[in-house]
């Protein structure tokens, strides 16, 4: 073969990316569709499946403590609203145990009912719910009893709880907890087909739930403006859970911030008893001096000294006011320890230094008592806060020391000053200094008692006006479903659906052990392939014949042009067609090959070489006896063993009787003589001989052929033969070697037995459309071959028993 010639053939048709990508793909479109289908199907059953997830919301304002106090001297004087709001640290309050655990309890959220249906569980609450288990006593729900399974009589009002049956007001134990049933008036009692359930939780575990759904952010990063969120199965269920969860927090805080307040009350209300008592005592002392002396006026020296006594007593009683606030201060926090409490009031301490400290301390033992609700008793913050109060209160400790020695500097002076004014009044009447002695005390005792009323009013005034910390902006509102999405399931379906597409189509041909594409045929080997022919369901073995335009009809001439230029001519005439297995059509590529070779007015000789499982005189209607194996033997003439068929200028040299030595026969030089005598008397002459795999009596023809066609068909040559292929042209075992590639099938699947790919996408390099016939062999028990006839070109989306037969077949 010319080198040009070579270069014709080894030419490969060329395609952009995007035409590979489509010609790859498009074909298998109808699995696409399946493939879709199935996964948004298998998406649609589960979700629904899914329970629905909404979400119940709200927003909050965090009040700022130094707004809208007024301008009571009480609110600063007893520092209720001294500590600056951090709005993490209330996040953390309001998602605490504690409060979520009093939600639990006001709400009876210790249990749970379920409809359990054939494709989701349904959560029931509320105006949903048959009816609901109310503990007896909200904090004797420290058990939980699991899952019940509930059934309800309501003709005859009892429940059947796990087996046991009850009356509606029965008071049930489960798990140690008594509760007593709620019915639902307004539920539909004529509702059928209802599978219920009850889970009955410990006051932990529902807290805990309600906790792990709870979610609380400020808007932004300096806003005090929460928003809170819940998610639940029930919106009903979540908005009241947000509605019970800030009217639990405020009341919790106005009662914490109320404490201090509280205590300053007990202590006035203390010292106003005490000096109520001391002054009806001195009310009386005077009326008993007045009454027995007869005393009716005062002399104006005694009336100066007596103010100067009354002035410096009034001072001597405010020192030892103050020296008694310090020693009530100091025991306080000898008798507290470490224990955390609430600071005395120190209004009536004019030291700045102390009163900031009582406030610091104040504010430290409030902090420990947050951290020890959402921190825990063991963790380093509370260990840190108290550290810190132990040392505020050895500050306070050293700074009271240092005021007492300063007033009792102050009580010595101002002793020293009484004892002189006392001097001078002795020079008095008895009388009337002792009646001066009596007013003075009274005097006193009025100030003092008119202080401690004015204080106590301002304490109540203060308790009276505290405001709870949180100020719902939004109540509870629901919306969703937020989960599950159909569209994201939908979606989800369609990616997997083709995902799955992708791969049966990059795995359903590169794990085929069998030759599916003409390139590789080219990779492979270095054999030229000179032809294509595609397979189609005409079941007529005869694809040529004169007049006939069908597409196999017009390759089988492209077949035999191209054999002409490969070196195929009335002086090199003989051809010799084989194949590496059984049923790959080389009988009918032969048979073919030799009826357009007559249509030229050529006379050719079709020999039935395939000596052990003859097949060709079947197909052409001609008697195989006698025939090579006959004539090889010498017991028929070669006139004899030539035939005519019904096809003008075609002769079928048949086999004759099958012999056991069919190799034997070949090397015998009467052999060569047949070839020699139908070379002079024929055109060409064409050899069907047997496949090289099982036999190797194709190989010993290599001395009387010019030619040599090897059959390879798609989809049933295994691509290992591809090598021996190669070997053999490699080592010259066959003369002026080439391959058709017979059988192509259009690539992708069929609809009702219409191919959807098309030759144009198929395995070889495409010839368009048309009609015609896929040649296959018969199925006897004696043959090498497969029935290919009765069955498509292509896979049929309907043809399963077809496709599982092919499998059994391919495990033969």
């Amino acid at each position: 073969m010319s080198q040009s010639e070579d270069s014709f053939f080894s030419d490969k048709p060329q395609t952009n990316l995007l035409a590979q990508i489509v010609h790859r793909y498009l074909p298998f479109w109808p699995m696409l569709a399946i493939f879709i289908t199935v996964a948004v199907s298998i998406s649609y059953v589960y979700l629904r499946s899914q329970n629905k997830v909404y979400v119940a919301a709200a927003k909050v304002l965090l009040k700022d403590p130094q707004k809208g106090t007024g301008d009571s001297k009480v609110l600063d004087a007893l520092n209720i609203f001294s500590e600056k709001k951090i709005v993490e640290n209330e996040i953390l309050v309001l998602r605490s145990t504690s409060i979520v655990q009093e939600v639990v309890k006001q709400l009876d959220l210790y249990t749970t009912i379920y409809n359990e249906g054939k494709v989701q569980t349904e959560e029931l609450y509320g105006s949903n719910a048959p009816l609901y288990f109310e503990a007896v006593y909200k904090d004797s729900a420290i058990n939980g009893g699991g899952k019940m399974s509930l059934d309800i009589d309501w003709k005859n009002n009892q429940y059947t709880l796990d087996k046991a049956t009850h009356r509606f007001t029965d008071i049930i134990t489960v798990a140690g907890t008594a509760y007593r049933v709620k019915v639902n008036d307004g539920y539909n009692k004529a509702a059928i087909g209802k599978n219920y359930f009850v889970i009955f939780n410990d006051l932990g575990s529902a807290a805990g739930g309600i906790i792990g759904s709870l979610r609380a952010a400020p808007i932004s990063f300096s806003s005090t403006v929460i928003d809170v969120s819940l998610e639940t199965a029930v919106p009903e269920k979540g908005i009241k859970i947000l509605n019970k969860l800030f009217e639990v927090y405020n009341i919790a805080g106005v009662a914490d911030k109320n404490q201090i307040a509280n205590r300053t009350l007990r202590f006035i209300e203390d010292r106003l008893a005490e000096v109520t008592a001391q002054l009806d005592s001195v009310e009386r002392s005077e009326e008993g001096l007045r009454s027995r002396e007869g005393i009716t006026d005062i002399s104006a020296q005694g009336t100066q000294y007596a103010t100067t006594l009354q002035e410096l007593d009034r001072q001597k009683t405010a020192n030892d006011l103050q020296l008694e606030v310090l020693n009530n201060v100091q025991s306080y926090i000898n008798s507290k320890g470490r224990k955390p409490g609430t600071v005395p009031s120190q209004q009536v301490v004019s030291d700045a230094t102390l009163t900031s400290l009582l406030s610091q301390l104040y504010n430290a033992e409030f902090d420990l008592d947050k951290l020890r609700t959402t921190a825990g008793e063991q963790s380093e913050s509370v260990q840190l806060a108290e550290q810190r109060i132990v040392r505020l209160k050895n500050d306070i400790k050293e700074n009271i020391n240092n005021i007492r020695t300063t007033y009792q500097i102050e009580r010595n002076n101002i002793m020293a000053n009484i004892n002189l004014n006392n001097g001078l009044l002795a020079r008095l009447p008895g009388k009337e200094r002792a009646l001066l002695a009596i007013s003075r005390q009274q005097a006193i005792k009025n100030n003092i008692y008119t202080l401690l009323l004015n204080k106590r009013e301002e304490a109540a005034i203060s308790s009276a006006s505290t405001t709870p910390d949180l100020r719902v902006l939004e109540n509870g509102y629901s919306y969703g479903p937020i989960r599950p999405i159909p569209k994201n399931y939908y979606l989800t379906g369609l990616l997997c659906g083709l995902l799955a597409f992708l791969l049966f189509v990059q795995l359903n041909e590169p794990l085929s052990s069998k030759v599916l594409f003409r390139a590789e045929i080219e990779d492979k080997t270095k054999v030229p392939v000179i032809g294509e022919i595609i397979q189609t369901n005409d079941k007529n073995n005869i694809a040529i014949t004169d007049g006939k335009r069908t597409v196999v009809a017009e390759q089988i001439r492209s077949l035999r042009t191209n054999l002409n230029y490969i070196g195929l001519n009335e002086t090199n005439k003989v051809l010799l067609v084989t194949s590496s297995i059984s049923g790959e059509g080389k009988s009918f590529v032969a048979t073919n090959l030799a009826l357009s070779f007559t249509l030229t007015g050529k006379k050719v000789a079709l020999l039935e070489m395939d000596l052990r499982k003859p097949k060709l005189s079947k197909a052409l209607g001609v008697k195989r006896d006698p025939g090579i194996s006959s004539y090889l033997i010498g017991k028929s003439s070669l006139d004899e063993i030539i035939k005519p068929t019904m096809y003008q200028n075609l002769f079928l040299v048949t086999a004759g009787p099958i012999p056991p030595n069919p190799t034997e026969l070949i090397g015998k030089p009467s052999f060569g003589e047949m070839m020699e005598a139908l070379k002079e008397r024929f055109d060409y002459v064409i050899i069907d001989s047997a496949p090289i795999a099982p036999v190797t009596d194709s190989q010993l023809l290599k001395p009387y052929v010019h030619t040599t066609i090897f059959v390879v068909r798609h989809d049933v040559t295994p691509s290992v033969f591809l090598k021996m292929i190669d070997g053999l042209k490699r080592d010259g075992k066959f003369n002026n070697m080439c391959v058709v590639f017979n059988g192509v099938k259009p690539r992708g699947t069929s609809f009702l037995n219409y191919g959807m790919g098309g030759y144009g996408n198929g395995y070889g390099y495409g010839y368009g459309y048309g009609y015609g016939y896929g040649y296959g062999y018969g199925s006897e028990a004696s043959s090498y071959y497969i029935a290919d006839g009765d069955s498509p070109g292509f896979k049929n989306l309907f043809g399963f028993m077809g496709f599982i037969k092919k499998l059994f077949k391919k495990r033969r």
